[in-house]
């Protein structure tokens, strides 16, 4: 790559996609993280209000 023929004009083109590269992984991967908090706080408030079925493999406790 140091070898590479390029000029000044290259290289800022290339540091230009490279930050907007960036800037466009930094904003999914901040989607993700906001889609993932949103699916662990649904299964918890799942996992809290449902109930028990009869039949269940759970374990039983005394209600």
């Amino acid at each position: 790559m140091d070898a590479a023929p390029v000029n000044d004009v290259t290289i800022a083109q290339i540091v230009e996609e490279a930050n907007q590269a960036f800037g466009l992984n930094m904003e999914m991967f901040q989607e993700l993280e906001g889609n993932l908090i949103k699916a662990i706080g649904q299964m918890l408030f799942n996992t809290l209000t449902s109930r028990r079925r009869r039949g269940s493999t759970e374990l039983a406790t005394a209600e």
